[in-house]
């Protein structure tokens, strides 16, 4: 179960990319992914991370781990900025934050087996002999249901599932305290996605680990997270607990991404709430709230200033100018 304690804070986080534009001797568009986010995650909590393709969800993870530099803002991981860490400062820290990639096969190398695929960090980070690094891939195998015979097969030899729990069990090794999950069960068939998410949070409790969950689907960090946050054109537009925001979602865009959630219940389906428009493109977002050109609810002053993220009741805050 989460404390109280933060294990990561991101402070005003901001991260900016700097893009060619495709015409011949065209400009170079700056393309903000992530604008002066805040948010805490707790030791042991599942935080959620929810929004659209390119809402800069998989940055936002990058950044907290520092596989990416932020443009400006703090990552203070156990009471330390790592904003400004060089990679010689990170070497240490990289045992303890770990991430468990999208894509189980172009992540992981095809032309080493199982068993190194594991056991390289082990390699970078350790001074094992080979004999103890087998060892220790071997029972990294086990925790993620894998048969020890499996340990010099190659890649492309796995289905996805198990791809997916070779990554897992590569992030595990060198027992790290937080790690990002970027959307780790999306490209699996439905069929085992449930098993992957089981071993996760079994993980989880076995090793009390602390995750950031991303992901495109709000029923799938329903089940997993204990707070979710809703990000929308590089923004955090909502935060609260996730009974909370499924029973009470208070921004129009949570409130579009609640409903689209297949409906189980026949005799008393919700309505359906149809975003009008296009995502506006995030090399040229709008004045004012980021998402005021596709809110049905829209009023004058969304136009003209962006809404900060406040609390409307406990542990619930909200990016609004209704609340």
């Amino acid at each position: 179960m989460a404390d109280k304690t933060p294990m990561i804070e991101a402070r005003h986080l901001t991260k900016h990319f700097a893009s060619k534009s495709n015409r011949l001797g065209g400009e170079t568009l700056i393309v903000k992914a992530v604008n002066d986010i805040s948010f805490d995650i707790m030791a042991s909590e599942t935080f959620g991370l929810v929004g659209e393709s390119g809402c800069g969800k998989s940055t936002t993870g990058r950044l907290l781990i520092k596989l990416l530099d932020p443009t400006s803002g703090s990552i203070i991981y156990k009471g330390r900025d790592i904003a400004g860490y060089s990679n010689r400062e990170m070497r240490d820290l990289r045992k303890e934050l770990q991430i468990i990639f999208q894509d189980p096969f172009s992540s992981l190398n095809p032309r080493m087996t199982c068993l190194d695929i594991i056991t390289e960090p082990l390699l970078v980070h350790t001074k094992m002999s080979r004999a103890e690094r087998t060892e220790a891939g071997y029972e990294l195998l086990n925790y993620v249901g894998l048969p020890k015979q499996y340990a010099l097969r190659f890649p492309h030899e796995f289905s996805g599932g198990q791809r997916q729990r070779i990554g897992i069990a590569r992030a595990l090794a060198l027992k790290p305290r937080f790690i990002v999950c970027d959307e780790p069960v999306s490209a699996l068939d439905v069929s085992v996605q449930s098993q992957v998410l089981n071993l996760i949070v079994q993980l989880q409790e076995e090793f009390d680990l602390t995750y950031l969950f991303i992901a495109h689907g709000l029923n799938v960090v329903k089940y997993i997270s204990n707070r979710v946050g809703v990000m929308y054109l590089g923004s955090i537009v909502e935060l609260a607990g996730s009974d909370e925001i499924y029973a009470n979602p208070l921004h129009p865009y949570t409130q579009s991404l609640i409903s689209a959630i297949p409906d189980t219940d026949v005799d008393n389906k919700r309505q359906r709430i149809i975003l009008q428009g296009d995502v506006p493109s995030p090399s040229k977002l709008p004045t004012g709230c980021p998402f005021h050109t596709r809110c049905r609810e829209c009023r004058k002053e969304c136009k003209e200033s962006k809404p900060e993220l406040k609390e409307v009741s406990p542990g619930h805050q909200v990016a609004c100018f209704l609340y």
